[in-house]
């Protein structure tokens, strides 16, 4: 199983994390936190993937971009099966730590997207770190329980002005090369009773059986296979009439309430035949 994120954070539980920087320089999320929950992990392998930018226009801040928790911890647990990349951004640094202490750290610079590969084991006990394609190192003290993912804590934290963007997250039990990207498909948006509004570049409607009809540009995904469909909104506003939103594609339907906090909903383990894709408002 595959978990893939790129620009809209589709799969994330109660996200905070929003799809762009405050000024949309960068296609890719920043400002917040979320949780990737990892539901249907077979094996005791994970790959971990993701590319890394910061800015000169904005001050630095040190965070923790990804954390992965194991299946003998809890979320947000930090125990010694946890995986923790650290951006020590003061330093110019980035890090593989393990119950925060650093185990490896490389150079890294500002203004160039950087890519962070790492390989877990909890069969082996190890897990491999790679920066831009260079094996930075083996750690050999790791886990040896056979535990298995479970989910992971992904932080583009807003502070002082500054904003680590994150983008190609890819998060697989199975085997991908470190230099896999993520493809965005196009698609074409039929608007039927919806309201656009172009500043905050959404969507609304307070009359029910108001439509928004996604057909993606299937063409871009000529020799990929769909294994796997999430279709998700970043952020909700519960309306005064609407309280649902309704999702069909094909046979498929489901209906789930809009989420008071404002947090966004997103509706998983959908069919893989994204041809047709339909968001529905209802009361």
């Amino acid at each position: 199983m595959k978990y893939i994120n790129s620009s809209i954070p589709t799969l994330f539980d109660n996200s905070t994390l929003k799809s762009y920087t405050n000024n949309k320089k960068y296609k890719c999320i920043g400002n917040g936190e979320a949780k990737l929950t990892l539901p249907n992990v077979q094996n005791t392998k994970l790959y971990v993937a993701f590319d890394l930018f910061y800015d000169t226009n904005y001050n630095y801040i040190n965070c923790y971009p990804i954390q992965v928790y194991m299946s003998d911890g809890a979320y947000d647990k930090v125990i010694k099966s946890t995986i923790q990349v650290y951006l020590d951004a003061s330093k110019k640094l980035i890090k593989f730590r393990n119950t925060s202490n650093d185990v490896f750290s490389a150079s890294i610079y500002m203004n160039v997207w950087h890519r962070i590969y790492l390989v877990i084991d909890t069969v082996a006990g190890t897990v491999n770190f790679y920066l831009d394609g260079d094996k930075i190192g083996t750690y050999t003290d790791y886990v040896k329980t056979g535990v298995k993912a479970i989910s992971c804590k992904i932080a583009s934290t807003f502070w002082s002005n500054y904003i680590p963007t994150m983008k190609n997250i890819i998060i697989s039990d199975q085997y991908f090369p470190m230099n896999e990207t993520v493809i965005e498909v196009p698609a074409t948006i039929t608007n039927n009773g919806f309201t656009f509004d172009s500043s905050g570049d959404s969507y609304g409607s307070e009359a029910e059986n108001s439509t928004l009809k996604l057909q993606p540009d299937l063409s871009v995904l000529n020799g990929y296979k769909v294994t796997g469909c999430n279709v998700g909104m970043g952020t909700t506003v519960l309306g005064d009439t609407i309280k649902n939103i309704q999702c069909s594609m094909g046979n498929y339907s489901d209906t789930k309430e809009i989420p008071t906090n404002g947090n966004g909903m997103y509706f998983d383990e959908l069919p893989t035949n994204i041809k047709d894709i339909t968001l529905t408002a209802k009361k």
